[in-house]
């Protein structure tokens, strides 16, 4: 692939449009300063995608566009098209020339083309990731960029190498799955949260579906249970209707029959009744007359009585009426001025009802047309929203899918190279395995030769240590021995000084002052001195009790002694001596020898010996020892065999009965076992040495042994091992050729499910374009209609607002005159009925007046009447006597029969009563009937189906049952009835919701992986072309400088994702500490250096350089040129440059003059470097 040509069009100085082809080779571009030649470079960027107008070397994006001059005047639109090559296909694109148009224009809007298609800047971006094209690339180097790379930062420089290991793809994609993860997580998030909401919600509609259960459990079970109770009930019912109707049947017949004796009966109380009639009417009229006598004699005495009480009362009752009267007349003048207000206040009210009727007229026709004209326009709304959703909800679906094939192709290619990669991988691991399986071979044929040796060393080993066992056990034996004695001569050692402690502490002032002043104390006398065994009885018979005498350094320790040994008490005596200087040893002229000649003396023992046994001389005999004392008096003479002659002329014989367990005696046995006991210690850590020797020789040839066995038993095992190891690189090796097959199917599939995803991308791409451009209409139209319907809304809120207020204030005044009108009403009875009651007053009072006028003379009267009524009362009673003796026969029959009417009357009322009763029982058992009914009916059962029903077995155990559920039902208490709806819903919304989480925790973890394989690849890939770079770096710098070293080294190695990169250069002959102390033409040869380094390690279909020769001389020129010369061969190179030199390397001269209006034009010449000629390009 090449650059095939580049036409700009409106960009900087290229106001025409203008095309410059290209062919493989170098391209030359010449001409004068500020003709426009380093604008092709800034179009070439521009195109690829260039967003910095810095880089372009302008202040804004705007300044591409050429902006006029005094012959020219400016353009709207600048346009670059960049054809490239594309017959190898190097481009994954169906293509064989690829065209990349961008395009600007001075309103801001840009857009970018692909053969005439439009498409985006990422699109391109992905198109030419492969292929090391792009802006962030270093394919074109810039006036400036030289000298920019070698003052980079550290990090910044690791581009470089990124782009040489083609990695910076993989950073994007990195990247973008990054921002991925992190939308995911935020996704993940607000899922979580509104499942943990939800969840929340749903835990008390939990409780509440629980118990709205039970409920409905306890209330199905009370509805069965009831209706099995009901319908037992109306069994027992249909029973004791049926009892009833007979018994109703029999009170039927049984009033008949008392009906018939009670008619039958009065008929014959009737005849007797007339028959006393004819008989005994004179007697009759006689007893009436009487008794209506009696009856006037009474009703006059209380007439008379009752007159005098009224007239009482009539005065009482005068004195009332008057005062009622003038509460009367002062009620009426308050009533009469209370109905004039009222009066008026009403018919205030009524005129404004009047007016308000008016105005509610008015405002309710136009109120219901704002309320049409709101419902109308909301209604158009609510469609408009309805299809704007269902539009938009179509544009997110084809977004969203549009992103998830955008996601699918991104993953497929990261695949493809996932599975390219692991091609490589397996075809090291095939390569690898098979070197590990020949060199497995060769190692099992070395390690049986070293197994035999093993073998042979393992047998000497065993040999060498059967023979030091044998010398281990007689040096056990030998060590055993010596253990023995040595514990022996302890004990010995042991018993004598213990013996020797209590002989020495015999005398118990002596040993409390040896242990309590033990700092004073030197010794004592027998510690100083060591006779000769031949002397020892002598030596103790001389000392006696001093011998445990204590010796102190001086006097002062004497008298401390001496005090210390008075407080004590009479436990003993104690005998204290101590050094001086004046002590003299008498001359050896006197016969024998001395005692002290022969002693042995401790260093510090000083004077004390000599002062106490310096006298002595030691003779054969006792005439000899008489004989020297005469001689010498001074001295003391002693023989062996323990006569003693003192100074004083004392002479003692015989020595003491335990001569030979004497102190000195016991202190040489001391010393002597001492010795032995030290001398015993020798011998036996000597045979403990030899012991340990040769333990420590059987141990090294027991380790030996192992040693040996081990490296048998290690050879066989690696052997075994190496076995196994062999057998399982040949069967690795067979798995990662059949894994190769496998992964080249799945990468072909992986490529084929890309093409599929593009294709669809694009379809997808449109759809949702032109739902998102409808859904942008509808939304406009929507605002509209928002802000029509908010304006109706408003007016219809006014108006409402306003008739609301005329209907309360009509109501208001409807109310208050309806109130005022009947109050006037009420005053009006009320005044009415004072008025009346006036009359009423007045009326009686004239009426008590007058009847009081004729109260009087009645009283007259009745005092007469009375008198004469008693008289013809006397005579009647007498003539009623006679006349009732004649009918006493008759009456008795009379009564007779009037006996048996009430008879039959009687039995008639207890036939009619027990038929009542009959029938009230069966009102009753109706009532029961319709209640059973009722309740099978409640409970929602169909009387056929509860019918059916079974009898219960034990219906005191169901009636407990019931009443049990119901205190169960109330003790519930109100249950939510929808709230088992709502927790079903609840409940699909929280199931959706955790697999919607578990959708996306399963593609972040997919996601993660992906980025993980991502990171690995490109520290993998850095890392190798890193080391390829630098190798190249230190060549190319070598040969451009002719000589010197040049290397690049990594910041931080341990950071390879981030870690910067520096830059060390050396040039022949020079030690530079720093970068910046280079010259021009050193750090543009370094920076190139450089550069051919990465293009070595990268191929790039073609190189760019704007005059980056400028600052060379004409030997560094040359040495660049060779090097430019060999990178022609294997890429296509288009220079800028004002050299000659470089022009002459040429293969196609493009010239660039700028016109008099500002234009930039274009002259190509092609150089035909075997015959010399320039012909036209």
């Amino acid at each position: 692939m090449y650059l095939k040509s580049l036409t700009l069009k409106g960009f900087k100085s290229f106001a025409d449009r203008t095309q410059l082809s290209f062919d493989p080779g170098l391209t030359v571009v010449v001409g004068p300063n500020g003709s426009g030649k380093s604008n092709i470079s800034d179009a070439i960027l521009w195109v690829l995608g260039e967003q910095s107008a810095k880089t372009l070397r302008g202040q804004a994006m705007e300044d591409v566009i050429f902006s006029g001059s005094s012959g020219r005047p400016a353009v709207g639109l600048a346009e670059v098209t960049l054809t490239l090559d594309n017959e190898d296909h190097t481009l994954p694109i169906d293509f064989a020339e690829i065209a990349i148009t961008r395009r600007m224009y001075r309103s801001g809007e840009s857009e970018y083309l692909i053969n005439g298609a439009s498409c985006r800047l990422r699109d391109i971006t992905d198109i030419l990731h492969d292929s090391g094209l792009g802006k962030d690339t270093h394919s074109i180097i810039s006036q400036g960029k030289l000298d920019a790379i070698l003052a980079s930062r550290p990090e910044e420089r690791r581009s470089l190498i990124e782009e040489a290991a083609g990695i910076s793809k993989h950073r994007r994609r990195k990247e973008r799955a990054e921002r991925k993860l992190a939308s995911m997580q935020d996704n993940l998030t607000r899922a979580k949260d509104i499942q943990r909401e939800v969840t929340r919600q749903l835990r008390p509609l939990e409780r509440q579906v629980d118990k709205a259960r039970r409920h409905r459990e306890l209330a199905d079970e009370l509805s069965r249970l009831s209706c099995v109770l009901a319908v037992d009930d109306l069994r027992a019912l249909r029973e004791g209707y049926a009892r009833l109707e007979g018994k109703e049947r029999e009170a039927d017949a049984a009033v008949e029959l008392a009906q018939w004796r009670l008619d039958a009966k009065t008929k014959d109380l009737e005849k007797y009744q007339s028959l006393l009639e004819q008989k005994g009417i004179f007697v009759g009229d006689l007893g009436e007359q009487r008794r209506r006598m009696q009856s006037v004699l009474g009703r006059m005495e209380s007439d008379m009585r009752l007159l005098e009480e009224k007239g009482k009362n009539m005065v009482a009752r005068v004195s009332q009426l008057r005062a009622s009267l003038s509460s009367l007349e002062r009620g009426q003048a308050q009533t009469a001025q209370e109905r004039r207000r009222v009066s008026g206040e009403l018919a205030d009210a009524r005129r404004e009802e009047g007016e308000l009727d008016v105005v509610l007229k008015g405002l309710g026709p136009e109120a219901s047309a704002a309320g049409e004209r709101r419902r109308s326009l909301g209604a158009r709304l609510a469609r408009m929203t309805a299809d704007q959703r269902d539009c938009q909800r179509e544009a997110d679906k084809g977004l969203l899918a549009y992103a998830k094939l955008r996601d699918q192709i991104d993953n497929a290619e990261v695949e493809d190279d996932l599975f390219r990669s692991r091609l490589a991988q397996i075809e090291d691991s095939l390569a690898t395995t098979q070197a590990a399986l020949d060199d497995c071979r060769s190692r099992g044929e070395r390690l049986e030769g070293e197994l035999d040796c093993a073998r042979e060393r393992s047998q000497e080993a065993r040999l060498a240590t059967a023979t030091l066992g044998k010398e281990l056990g007689q040096a056990r034996e030998r060590e055993a021995s010596y253990r023995d004695r040595l514990a022996s001569a302890r004990a010995t050692h042991s018993a004598l000084k213990a013996l020797d402690e209590r002989a020495e502490n015999a005398n118990q002032l002596v040993a409390a002052l040896a242990h309590e002043e033990r700092a004073r104390i030197m010794a004592r006398v027998g510690d100083l001195v060591e006779a000769p065994s031949e002397l020892e009885g002598i030596v103790e018979l001389l000392l006696g009790d001093d011998l445990a005498a204590l010796v102190t350094r001086d006097a002062d320790d004497v008298r401390a002694l001496t005090s210390r040994g008075l407080s004590v008490g009479d436990k003993g005596r104690a005998t204290m001596v101590f050094p001086t200087s004046d002590a003299q040893v008498p001359s050896e002229d006197a016969p024998g020898f001395s005692l002290l000649s022969r002693l042995r003396l401790r260093a510090d023992a000083g004077d004390v010996p000599a002062r106490l046994l310096g006298r002595v001389r030691i003779v054969e005999s006792l005439d000899e020892a008489l004989r020297a004392h005469e001689a010498h008096p001074t001295l003391c003479f002693a023989t062996r065999e323990g006569v003693i002659v003192r100074p004083d002329g004392r002479t003692s014989v015989g020595a003491p009965a335990d001569l030979d367990q004497g102190a000195l005696e016991r202190k040489r046995r001391i010393r002597r076992g001492a010795e032995e006991l030290a001398r015993l210690e020798r011998d036996h850590r000597q045979a403990g040495d030899a012991l340990a020797d040769i333990e420590r020789r059987l141990g090294e040839a027991r380790e030996r042994d192992d040693a040996a066995r081990g490296e048998v038993a290690r050879l066989a095992g690696e052997l075994k091992s190496l076995s196994s190891e062999q057998g399982r690189l040949e069967a690795e090796l067979r798995k990662s050729q059949s894994e190769q097959a496998q992964v080249i199917t799945s990468r072909e599939a992986a490529r084929a499910r890309c093409a599929t995803a593009r294709e669809e991308v694009r379809r997808h791409k449109e759809e949702a374009d032109a739902a998102q451009a409808h859904v942008r209409e509808l939304d406009a139209q929507i605002r509209e209609l928002t802000e029509r319907r908010s304006e109706a809304s408003r007016e219809e809120r006014e108006l409402s607002e306003r008739l609301a207020s005329a209907k309360l204030r009509h109501a208001t005044v409807k109310e208050r005159a309806s109130h005022l009108d009947a109050l006037e009403r009420q005053l009006g009875r009320t005044a009415a009925d004072s008025e009346r009651r006036r009359a009423q007053a007045l009326s009686a009072a004239s009426s008590l007046d007058v009847v009081l006028l004729r109260v009087e003379p009645l009283h007259a009267r009745y005092d007469a009447v009375h008198e004469r009524a008693l008289a013809w009362a006397a005579r009647l009673k007498d003539r009623a006597s006679l006349a009732e003796a004649d009918s006493d026969s008759l009456k008795r029959t009379i009564g007779d029969a009037r006996a048996a009417v009430s008879e039959a009357a009687a039995a008639l009322e207890v036939a009619q009563a027990q038929l009542s009763d009959v029938k009230v029982s069966k009102g009753k058992l109706e009532i029961q009937v319709e209640n059973a009914l009722s309740r099978i009916r409640e409970g929602g059962w169909v009387l056929e189906e509860a019918l059916s029903l079974p009898a219960p077995d034990d219906r005191a155990a169901v009636e407990r049952r019931v009443e049990g559920l119901r205190r169960d039902i109330e003790g519930i208490g109100p249950v939510n009835e929808v709230a088992m709806d709502e927790y079903a819903r609840l409940r699909r919304r929280v199931d959706y919701i955790a697999e919607q989480v578990e959708d996306l925790e399963r593609a972040r973890q997919a996601l993660r992986k992906i980025t993980s394989a991502i990171e690995r690849k490109m520290r993998r890939q850095f890392v190798v072309v890193f080391d390829r770079v630098n190798a190249n770096f230190a060549e190319i710098f070598s040969l451009l400088f002719s000589g010197g070293t040049a290397r690049l080294e990594l910041v931080d190695p341990e950071r390879l994702d981030e870690t910067g990169i520096e830059i060390v250069a050396q040039p022949r002959g020079k030690k530079i500490q720093k970068m910046t102390l280079m010259s021009g033409g050193e750090k543009s040869l370094t920076a190139l250096a450089l550069l051919f380094a990465v293009y070595r390690a990268r191929t790039v279909p073609f190189y760019v350089f704007d005059e980056v020769e400028a600052a060379l001389d004409d030997a560094n020129l040359s040495k660049l040129l060779d090097a430019v010369d060999r990178l022609k061969e294997t890429t296509q190179l288009i220079v800028i440059s004002h050299q000659r030199r470089t022009m002459e390397q040429a293969d196609v001269l493009y010239g660039v003059s700028m016109r008099a209006d500002g234009v930039s034009h274009v002259v190509s010449q092609r150089l035909d470097k075997q015959s010399g000629k320039v012909v036209d390009a």
